[in-house]
Order: structure tokens, then sequence, then C-alpha cells
């Protein structure tokens, strides 16, 4: 106190108020960091997304974007190490198959064709890329559909590389430098194996259907993939990289308590061990219905969870997951319905709620439930600025 008067907390840097709530520290002000990605680029006006010439997908846009749209430079995507595979992307995501395994992949009117072809067959996925998406493809063809192409993906995931990727550390130092003060970069982990089998090789009905009728090959596949996948792991435990993020997708709508237990629990605590042992945080994207899960993340070694989005998107109000998950970090809170609603008076009255009982809470972050729409409202997302500065601060 000075003259009788309170003094006002000084205020952060970026990078200082993201540190901090990282670590459960003291801070100015809420931290503002929503998903923005292609999906919400490509319906802003164009002066707010950064420079046409480079794609939607380039970290420069990111970065453009979230300083024209107010938020905390919270920069997800950042490149710390070569390519997992130069051909088929979607199926090599957890690790490159090495001879006699070959890939292909060809691009056609918006599609994606792969293929895998082993001395025992050849696997083929499909996926398009439209503008419903941004730069996310989606399946218009499984890579295995039955039993026979499963164990042709069983015999080409026994031909993994365990090699590890080569580092491209300066990526990742250039792009450092660049946010410098206004905040941070973060480096993207690819789902644990059961879910990539889920969302990018065999989709939800057929993983469960083989799953049921030929377990033993199906956990061979994801123990291979394990393996492999590990190794990418260790990898960015010895990258300058301070933050990790896996790209999950957990959800009820897609595996039970019983079966994240099993298959996915064991794999992220491995990889939390590993990277925090070395000194990262690692948080998993989980923007899907979480409330079942809440006893498992209790349990959980992961730093914390991003992107968590209550009704009706998900199930979980981030205040919610603050109370019952106390020691992680949890991040995003407003529900996609909310940045394209045409009501300004819900808007403020939604994100004044989810502030006010947000704030009693460290390691704490408003962000989006999951990606921001593609038909966000850019008023909305200034009163939500707004907000964050009148009713987001600390004395």
């Amino acid at each position: 106190m000075t003259g009788g008067l309170k003094m006002k907390k000084p205020e952060m840097s970026g990078r200082e108020r993201i540190l901090a709530a990282l670590h459960h520290q003291p801070v100015d002000r809420l931290p503002f960091t929503p998903l923005l990605d292609a999906y919400l680029m490509m319906g802003l006006p164009p002066e707010l997304t950064g420079d046409p010439a480079l794609s939607y997908a380039s970290p420069r846009r990111q970065i453009a974007t979230m300083k024209n749209l107010g938020a905390d430079l919270f920069v997800r995507g950042i490149g710390v190490r070569e390519p997992v595979a130069q051909t088929a992307a979607q199926i090599q995501a957890l690790g490159a198959f090495a001879p006699p395994i070959n890939t292909r992949t060809e691009t056609n009117n918006g599609e994606i064709i792969e293929w895998v072809e082993t001395p025992v067959g050849t696997l083929t996925g499909r996926w398009k890329i439209t503008d419903r998406h941004g730069t996310l493809p989606h399946f218009t063809k499984y890579v295995v559909n039955n039993y026979e192409e499963l164990k042709i993906l069983a015999y080409a995931v026994d031909h993994l590389t365990l090699e590890p990727p080569a580092p491209r550390h300066d990526i990742y130092e250039r792009y450092d430098k660049l946010i410098g003060d206004e905040g941070l970069p973060t480096v993207n982990l690819m789902n644990t194996p059961f879910m990539h089998l889920i969302e990018f090789v065999i989709g939800l009905q057929n993983t469960y259907l083989l799953l049921h009728e030929h377990r033993e090959e199906m956990e061979h596949v994801l123990t291979q993939l394990y393996r492999s996948q590990r190794r990418h792991v260790e990898a960015l435990a010895a990258s300058p990289a301070q933050v990790i993020v896996e790209y999950e997708n957990t959800s009820s709508t897609l595996l039970s308590p019983s079966y994240y237990r099993k298959y996915c629990l064991p794999v992220q605590n491995d990889y939390a061990r590993i990277l925090k042992s070395a000194g990262k945080i690692y948080l998993i994207h989980m923007c899907g219905k979480l409330r079942a899960f809440i006893p498992d993340f209790q349990q959980a070694v992961f730093s914390g969870i991003t992107d968590i989005a209550p009704l009706p998107t998900g199930d979980l109000p981030i205040s919610d997951a603050a109370t019952y998950l106390p020691g992680k970090i949890v991040m995003g809170g407003i529900d996609a319905t909310t940045f394209v609603s045409n009501d300004t008076t819900f808007v403020e009255r939604e994100v004044t709620n989810v502030i006010q009982k947000l704030k009693p809470y460290r390691g704490v972050f408003l962000g989006s439930g999951d990606a921001m729409p593609k038909n966000t409202r850019v008023e909305n997302v200034r009163i939500v600025k707004r907000l964050v500065d009148s009713l987001g601060t600390y004395d």
C-alpha cells in the first residue's frame, strides 16, 4: 500500500503469463489461449489472418491471427523434428515403415490416397480435404476394413523403423525467437496408438469389431505402434520445446473409461514420465465428453488437459475440471456455439460466468472447447478479450 491506495499488480508479458499459469503460479490476469487453426482462419476477414501468400497451416498465420484477435500467443504445432514419413503420412503418423514395406501417396481433387505395399498384400486408405474441414483430412475409405487387411497391417507394423527422427531444433528456435515475449511455441504429439487406429486407420466401428474378434492381432498392432511412437517421445524430450501437446480427442463417444484405462492411460503415463523427467509440460488435447473419465484423470501423470468443451459439444465445464483435477493444468471452457452466436448478450453472459468460476483456481487458461469454428464472429472474440481484460485480472 502506498498513500492508502492499493497497488495494481504489474502487467506480465504473454510469455511470463503463460509460463506462470503452466507452473500454477500467480498471474496478472487469466491467459486467453483459444485453439486457432485453418478451420477458423478460412472464415475470418483476410486482414486478420496474416500473409495470404502463406498456407493457412503456417505458424506465421496462426501468430498473426492470434495477435489480431487479442489472444495470448500459445502457438500450436511448431516443428522440432523431421516429418515421420514423406509418404502415407496419415497411416504412418506414429512411425515410418522400413523395407520390404513400400508406401505411396497421390492427391486427386482434394482426396488423399495412400498405399502401403507389403509382400503379403496392399492396404489403401482415402481421405478428403474440403473447405468444411480446413486442412484436416477425413476418411472416405478406411485403411483396414476386415480381418484379412488387419493381417496385412500386422505384418507392416513389424517393420516400423525404430530409428529416432532427425531433429530440427532450428525450426523451433526460429519460431521461439519470432514469438519472443508475446507467448510460447508448443510442439505436437500424435494420438496414442488406440486412438490412432480409431481416427486414422480403421475407424470407430471396425476397431471395436476387430478388437472383439481378433484381440491378439489388434493388441500386437497396438504394441508395435507404441514401440515406434515412444522413440518420437524420447526425441521430444531431448528437444528445446517446453510444452508438448498430444492431440488425442478423448471422448466417451469414442471409447469407454475401461478401454481408456486399458489402452490409452498407461501409454500417456509412460510418455508423461519421459517428458516430465526432461522438464517438459505434457498436455493432452481432449475436446469431447470427458466427465466419465474424471476418476482416471485423477490418477494420470500428464500435466493437464487442453481445449476442454462444456455442453453441448462436451460435457465438462472447465471450472468442474479445475475442481476435480487439482494440480492439473486445464485450458478451454468456451463452447464453439458461443463463438458463432448472433446474441452478444448471451455471449457476454456465458463468458462472464466462465471467467468468474475459473478465477479462484491456479493453472487455468480461458480458451475454446476444441478449435474455434469457421463461422466465429469477430465481435464475439472481441467481447471475450474485453471481459478477460476487465474481469480476469488479479490485484
